[in-house]
This record gives structure tokens, sequence and C-alpha cells, in this order.
């Protein structure tokens, strides 16, 4: 009887094949879970920092202020006398 249960483990355990490797320990999967992580992240950012310009009224800058002053200029009627 001992026999035959030692040459049943046996033929288990070649008939059972590799062992898997678990993949949270793996180098591929940790890079890759690190990856989303920073697509995730970066999208998220991208979000709130849209959201904030979109809030904000963009102030002018100098070069536009003086264009939109000279522009005002031009435009303006004036009235001649006859």
């Amino acid at each position: 009887m001992e026999n035959s249960r030692k040459a049943r483990e046996r033929a288990e355990a070649a008939l059972s094949g590799p062992p898997e490797r678990p993949a949270k320990g793996s180098a591929v999967g940790i890079i890759a879970a690190e990856s989303l992580a920073v697509q995730e992240k970066t999208a998220r950012l991208k979000k709130l920092r849209m959201e904030r310009d979109a809030a904000e009224a963009p102030e002018p800058t100098k070069a536009e202020a003086k264009a939109s002053k000279a522009k005002a200029k031009t435009t303006k009627p004036t009235a001649r006398a006859k």
C-alpha cells in the first residue's frame, strides 16, 4: 500500500505541470500598475487644471492691453465740423 501511495503522488506531481507564478510579485505587473496609476493621476490633474482655467477670467497681458487701447483709439468715430 505504501508503494502505491508514493507512486500515485509521483504521478500526480509529474502530470500536474509547473506551478504558476503569481503575477502580483512579478516586475511586469508592478510596472504596469505604476504606469496605470501615473496615467490616472495625470488625467485627473489635467481635468482639474482645465476646470480651474475655465473658471478664471484670463487677465490681459501688457501687450494685449496696449493693443486693445490702440484698437479702441482707431475705432472711435470722430465728429468733424463742416
